[in-house]
């Protein structure tokens, strides 16, 4: 079942959701996009970055990570938080 929730870490300045639209969203608004899987807590995996458009699309069940966004900028990718 997917989740439709997307978390704001103000801290880290980043948005975290499961929802592919939000970060295609983001990737075309020039936000730098990451991919991993959701809950490992292991500090030996590494989040991918996303580098083109097609590698973002062809993910499946990860959570994604939008960095260095503001919150003021949310408004940029059309969604509710």
């Amino acid at each position: 079942m997917k989740s439709n929730k997307i978390y704001y870490s103000k801290t880290r300045n980043e948005l975290q959701c499961y929802d592919k639209s939000v970060a295609v969203k983001a990737f075309k608004k020039g936000y730098d996009v990451y991919c991993t899987r959701g809950l490992n807590t292991s500090p030996s995996v590494d989040d991918y970055k996303l580098t083109n458009l097609d590698d973002l699309i062809n993910v499946e069940q990860a959570l994604f990570i939008i960095e260095n966004i503001s919150m003021a900028n949310l408004l940029d990718l059309e969604i509710g938080v």
